[in-house]
């Protein structure tokens, strides 16, 4: 039990891999998850990363996501911090003082741009955390509607995190059509997140990156990421399709596998000749295996 309002009902997976609490607010019942993760290639000393849910459930219902069921709300922002620090408490020092990269990474459950706590959330993860390696990642389809959000973290980012914020935008598709069908809520089009992103991005900044789910049938034009953004402020990262109920019934299937990364070489080549740094970002298979995909832990719990 916490004493910022929930409590941990559920924990599954594997310390070497990722662990998934389910947290249960106290009163309403309102659940959410929150991730104890690693990445594979590094120990833990060297990069660790936390990510936190934003919402109860998500309103933007992504017909490949599962964390879209329910939406009951807004995360107020000391539930969000008291998911960081049920994180930390877990590792001893001198570790979450000491890591060479720890980020906290809002892009669990729930659209974080929907949200007007998270910039002050954001600016408050030093006082929390005194590492002058600490990062913050935002992950967002842009909604409709969230300019003022975009300037508020701007604003943290210039004052906490200069050269260690990372803005991802999830794109998914190059074809408007089939990016509204995929991301079934209001959100801006690829020419006004290249709008966002350049009146973002500052000299000394991590390019603006943005993300590809790869999935068979969904195009994904490498001349239209060309015409559209600037490669000396954004780059590509691929990522496959993760395996979920969701996905699962709405018949999508990845085009990146983890056995044959080789799958997206001709995109890879195509985005490197055009000046982009593009990521292949396959990750751990054993991350399947835990079932750490967003929204499952809540599912199971």
């Amino acid at each position: 039990m916490t004493d910022n309002g929930f409590e941990v009902i559920s924990q599954t997976g594997r310390p070497d891999v990722a662990e998934v609490f389910v947290g249960r607010e106290r009163g309403s019942g309102r659940c959410f998850e929150f991730v104890d993760g690693l990445d594979w290639r590094h120990p833990r000393e060297e990069k660790w990363i936390i990510n936190v849910s934003t919402q109860f459930g998500c309103p933007v219902k992504c017909l490949f996501c599962d964390a879209g069921g329910d939406f009951a709300g807004n995360i107020p922002s000391e539930m969000m911090l008291s998911q960081v620090k049920t994180v930390l408490a877990r590792h001893p020092a001198p570790l979450p003082l000491d890591c060479r990269k720890l980020k906290v990474h809002f892009a669990r459950m729930g659209e974080p741009a929907l949200n007007p706590a998270v910039p002050g959330t954001m600016a408050r993860l030093p006082e929390i955390i005194r590492n002058p390696n600490l990062w913050v990642c935002a992950a967002t389809i842009a909604p409709e509607g969230t300019r003022r959000w975009f300037e508020s973290i701007f604003d943290v980012k210039e004052h906490f995190f200069r050269g260690r914020f990372q803005l991802q935008f999830s794109l998914n598709s190059t074809d408007e059509d089939t990016r509204r069908r995929l991301m079934p809520f209001p959100h801006a089009s690829l020419d006004e997140v290249a709008r966002i992103g350049e009146s973002f991005w500052r000299p000394g900044d991590r390019k603006i990156v943005l993300n590809f789910a790869l999935m068979e049938g969904i195009p994904v034009e490498p001349g239209v990421v060309r015409r559209k953004f600037d490669p000396e402020k954004f780059a590509v990262k691929l990522t496959p399709l993760n395996p979920t109920a969701r996905g699962k019934s709405e018949g999508l299937s990845t085009a990146l596998r983890p056995t044959s990364p080789e799958d997206a070489a001709k995109l890879v080549d195509a985005l490197a000749r055009d000046g982009f740094d593009v990521v292949t970002s396959i990750g751990d298979p054993r991350e399947d295996e835990v079932g750490s995909n967003c929204g499952q832990a809540v599912l199971r719990a």
